[in-house]
């Protein structure tokens, strides 16, 4: 297995730093042979940061088991969304960094400024992992329901792989969105959503199932969720996004015992990552 959403470094005040070696143990522990590091460098997420350097750094110790992504804020110096963000992540990129994230900034999806960055990334053939959260979020990169600004960057900039992550995206799922205040919708899933959409009608966008928000997505309907596992399983990567709390992968579980065939069972937590991050 490919996880493709993992963390390391210090967290919140009073929680110990999440090691490479503790990481490690975590993914012998669950047969995880490979995790993305994903940088945490905007102030709105944690109190300490975990730079692109330090995933470098991390990666170059264990190359066999970590894939490193460059992450920069998109307010960095001057930029005014004409900022050439190209040769900052290309000089990441050729040190070993396989994509860009995960971006916390707390900026719609839209934004000129993170724009400069989706452009980069599609002329270094490189994904994007945004985590999108719902306008009264004070962490994350902001959308709207329907998700409009992601469907507007997709159109815009169609070289560019976008990865979607987060509550605001999973909620999608269903077309019965409650509203903005509950990031974990429960019940059946009567009316496929946004999600489902733009992941056949986008060549471009990709969705990782990690954190408790990919988890909720399929968990609240089993079989709704086998239909759209089937349906998308070539659009899916496996996640964890085991950091803060050291969450248990209850995802692992459910994409095993779910009842899909191992064929699709294999790109999603194996072929899609190896084919998007070129492994």
């Amino acid at each position: 297995m490919i996880d493709t959403h993992a963390h390391l470094g210090k967290v919140v005040f009073g929680k110990n730093p999440l090691t490479p070696e503790e990481l490690i143990e975590f993914m012998d522990k669950y047969g995880i042979e490979k995790s993305v590091i994903l940088p945490l460098v905007n102030p709105e997420e944690e109190h300490f940061y975990y730079t692109t350097e330090q995933a470098l750094e991390d990666s170059k110790k264990y190359p066999d088991r970590f894939i490193p992504f460059v992450n920069i804020d998109p307010r960095r110096g001057t930029n005014d969304g004409n900022l050439d963000f190209y040769p900052l992540i290309k000089e990441c990129v050729d040190k070993g960094c396989k994509g860009f994230g995960e971006i916390l900034a707390n900026l719609p999806t839209n934004d000129r400024r993170l724009k400069s960055i989706y452009k980069a990334c599609g002329k270094l053939e490189i994904p994007v992992l945004p985590d999108l959260r719902y306008s009264q979020s004070t962490v994350g990169v902001i959308e709207l329901l329907g998700l409009p600004y992601l469907e507007e960057v997709l159109k815009e900039f169609p070289q560019t792989i976008f990865i979607g992550h987060g509550p605001s995206f999973w909620a999608e799922v269903s077309a019965d969105v409650p509203g903005i205040q509950e990031p974990y919708p429960k019940g059946k899933i009567e009316k496929p959503g946004r999600v489902g959409y733009l992941l056949e009608r986008y060549p471009n966008l990709y969705a990782d199932l990690s954190a408790m928000s990919g988890y909720n997505a399929l968990a609240r309907d089993l079989d709704y969720a086998k239909t759209f596992l089937e349906k998308h399983h070539k659009k899916l990567l496996f996640g964890t996004d085991r950091f803060v709390n050291r969450e248990e992968p209850k995802i692992i579980d459910l994409l095993n015992n779910i009842g899909l065939p191992s064929s699709i069972k294999g790109y999603i937590f194996r072929k899609n990552a190896e084919r998007i991050l070129k492994l």
